[in-house]
């Protein structure tokens, strides 16, 4: 019955793609965490020197009560952040310039990253902008600004770089599934038509990505 149901449950996925996106994870590493640049599904992480010098002001905190400022250092192909791996943390990048997207269909947009670890299976909502909550029994919630965001893309990366994707309800809300043990990444890429200007250059929307990294 349980290969049965497994095979079920791939039947469901499909294996990893080309990435659409690069995206922000926290990474727990034995009593580290790594705050990583890049496709998880493909285990690409970008390099200091590189793609990874896009990242140039992250802002950690801690996801409690103190919303603590985490300090971080900058390794070959990760920041390393001075926070227990255990310890819940989201992270921000906000300060990358506009981009001419229009080759890819998206416009000319604002980026911004958004990244989340959970450090239990259910926990309150954060202070990013593009929040993935998890609500405890593999049930998750997405919200933009506070507010439930209805229909979004949810993409599911499994440890063994399986990828499945889902979409939310009215509520932002979806149940995901992670039969493996191991760390899961989940994305969310969202284009808010928001028009504005960035140091000097006028953009068409802001281009939100946000990850959730959990164990399982």
């Amino acid at each position: 019955m349980k290969k049965l149901m497994m095979a079920l449950f791939l039947s469901g996925m499909t294996t990893a793609m080309p990435a659409k996106a690069h995206y922000l994870w926290i990474e727990p590493v034995g009593e580290e965490a790594h705050l990583c640049f890049g496709e998880y599904e493909n285990a690409l992480r970008e390099k200091s020197g590189g793609r990874l010098d896009t990242i140039a002001m992250p802002e950690v905190q801690t996801n409690d009560d103190k919303h603590a400022t985490v300090a971080l250092q900058r390794k070959a192909d990760y920041l390393a952040l001075a926070a227990k791996a255990g310890q819940p943390l989201i992270a921000q990048e906000i300060t990358m310039k506009v981009k001419d997207l229009r080759k890819n269909n998206i416009g000319i947009v604002k980026p911004m990253y958004y990244s989340r670890f959970a450090a239990a299976d259910a926990e309150g909502a954060s202070a990013l902008a593009l929040d993935i909550q998890p609500l405890g029994k593999g049930r998750v919630r997405v919200s933009l600004h506070g507010k439930p965001l209805a229909k979004a893309k949810l993409n599911v990366f499994a440890p063994n770089q399986w990828l499945r994707e889902y979409e939310t309800d009215a509520q932002g809300e979806t149940t995901v599934e992670t039969p493996w043990p191991g760390l899961y990444v989940l994305e969310v890429v969202h284009v808010e038509a928001t028009k504005g200007e960035y140091q000097g250059d006028a953009y068409e929307g802001i281009r939100h990505v946000g990850t959730l990294s959990l164990r399982r």
